[in-house]
């Protein structure tokens, strides 16, 4: 059997959590919007934000407590029905009230914000928190006390004017008061301002202001204008096919007036029965100058093949139309243009680089094509002639092997050359200088073979040099090849025209030992040296440029 003390206990704990329990399954239906602005010193009725029913208790909270406002209206702030009154507001009400709607398996909560200020200095209104009216001038004009209704008797309202905080002469035949209303007559600019609006409130037999303050702005109405038609301009639209588009109508007009789109003179409802072309509502605008901008639109949601080269019109009372033509997209050439030139240029700098890199082997391919199987006749018999060191002490030896055999192994034998070389041509008791002048003028090239020096030496004979260089250099009858047969690294004992030849067209030189592999004609250093030789005569041109010496 149960305690009887226990249950009691039980009890006594349910109704203290009971409130917390409900408050905590309470739905929280976050802020309104609206906030509810009263002045020092006045009354203010608060209206639940929420919409409530015969089955609901409306209950109100302080923000942030559990206690519920009380109803006793003697109390300053108090729920009276359905309503939150604070009579009369002070500062520190400002804050936010729950509204509660509670039966017994819902409850939900609302929030409102109360805000109490106080009047600017010396005036009867703040002015952050006044109404405000913009209306064009007319002869008569009224002015309504807002939201005050909550609070006066319609019936017979006491209610008082002012303008910037002076009172109004209401006897006098400008002004006529009926009910909340203020009417105006012979209305000029100099009516604008800022109106109050006070009333009494009589409550717990003591007696409380309400007041509204307008600031109501007048200004003259625009002149009418006929209507501008601002957009179509006739146009022609491109429009792909399937694509959706969006035609806009806009008129320029100081008054409200209706604009409609049309095909064939008649609305454009008949023109599409699916839905598919409507017109519908855009943006109105005004115009920097004051002017309204009125707007319609017209709507394909899919362009089909039948819409294009028609006309579609905007019209409008007053308004000249215009129309819309769909038109199938141009082909734009821009894009691809600009990705053939762009292809071009980057063809243009590919092959500017890949000639540059390798203009040595596309020289010889053409060479040993089809197209360059015929030479020119010049006449010469060598196509060169072969000048070099002749006492060059410590590389005679390797510069003889170079040139008495790796030249003519591979320039004669490989590549069908003909050269011409001091010591191995010259017949005995020929006269040198006439021999080496003759030679030179019979070579269609000129190869300077170069050892490393460390003092000042000749690269041959003194007059074999000065003739070469004269056809070289003065007479320019030939052109020169140099070759490094070790790497020289000062030039500085060199002749100067030797110098000035490795400066202009550089040399080309040669690396490692004399292997068979190395005396290969496709290895790097001989396409080099092929290169700059001329093209290569075959055996029966040959014939008949020059009788063989055996002959």
């Amino acid at each position: 059997m149960i305690d009887p003390q226990l249950i009691v206990i039980l009890h006594i704990l349910s109704l203290i959590y009971l409130p917390s329990l409900k408050a905590e399954l309470c739905k929280d239906d976050g802020v309104e919007f609206e906030v509810e602005y009263v002045a020092e010193g006045q009354a203010v009725y608060v209206t639940c934000p929420l919409n409530y029913f015969y089955n609901f208790n409306v209950t109100w909270l302080r923000n942030g407590s559990q206690t519920e406002i009380t109803s006793d209206i003697q109390m300053r702030v108090h729920q009276d029905q359905n309503y939150l009154k604070v009579i009369p507001a002070r500062l520190d009400d400002t804050g936010y009230y729950a509204c509660v709607l509670r039966n017994s398996t819902y409850c939900i909560q609302r929030l409102k914000r109360v805000e109490v200020f106080k009047n600017d200095e010396g005036l009867c209104y703040n002015h952050t928190l006044m109404f405000r009216y913009f209306p064009f001038m007319e002869s008569t004009l009224t002015i309504q006390c807002p939201e005050i209704t909550d609070y006066i008797d319609n019936k017979s309202p006491q209610m008082k004017w002012f303008k910037e905080c002076q009172p109004l002469n209401l006897d006098s035949d400008k002004y006529y008061v009926r009910g909340n209303l203020l009417n105006i007559k012979n209305v000029t600019l100099q009516d604008k301002g800022n109106y109050t609006c006070e009333a009494t409130l009589m409550y717990n037999g003591t007696d409380y202001k309400i007041s509204r303050t307008i600031d109501y702005s007048i200004a003259e109405r625009p002149l009418q204008s006929a209507p501008v038609m601002l957009n179509p301009k006739n146009d022609f639209v491109q429009v792909e096919l399937g694509a959706a588009i969006t035609l806009t109508c806009e008129v320029l007009y100081n008054g409200i007036i209706d604009l409609f789109w049309t095909f064939n003179d008649t609305f454009i409802e008949e023109y599409s029965d699916d839905g598919r072309v409507v017109m519908g509502d855009c943006y109105r605008r005004f115009s920097p100058d004051g002017g309204r901008v009125s707007c319609i639109s017209l709507n394909f949601s899919t362009v089909i093949e039948e819409d294009y080269d028609k006309r579609f019109y905007c019209e409008g009372f007053l308004v000249r139309k215009a129309f819309v033509v769909l038109k199938h997209p141009e082909t734009n050439f821009q894009g691809f243009l600009i990705a053939f030139f762009v292809t071009m240029v980057s063809v243009i700098i590919i092959a500017v680089i890949a000639i540059r890199v390798f203009k040595v082997e596309i020289v010889l391919c053409y060479r040993s094509s089809y197209f360059a199987r015929t030479n020119p006749k010049d006449g010469k018999m060598y196509d060169a002639y072969i000048m070099y060191p002749k006492k060059n002490m410590g590389t005679s030896y390797e510069m003889n092997i170079f040139v008495l055999k790796v030249l003519p192994e591979v320039l004669e034998k490989q590549c069908d050359y003909r050269l011409f070389i001091i010591g191995r041509d010259d017949l005995p008791g020929q006269a040198i200088a006439d021999l080496v002048d003759e030679a030179i003028s019979q070579s269609r090239r000129l190869i300077i073979v170069l050892g490393d020096i460390s003092s000042e030496n000749s690269l041959g004979d003194d007059f074999e040099q000065k003739i070469a260089m004269y056809d070289a250099l003065i007479r320019n009858k030939i052109k020169v090849i140099l070759i490094e047969l070790e790497k020289i690294t000062n030039y500085t004992y060199m002749p100067e025209s030797i110098q000035y030849i490795k400066q202009k067209q550089g040399v080309v030189r040669w690396k490692g030992e004399f292997t068979e592999e190395s005396l290969h004609r496709n290895t790097r250093f001989w396409k080099n040296i092929r290169y700059r030789m001329p093209p290569a005569q075959h055996l029966s041109d040959r014939e008949l440029d020059y009788i063989d010496s055996e002959d």
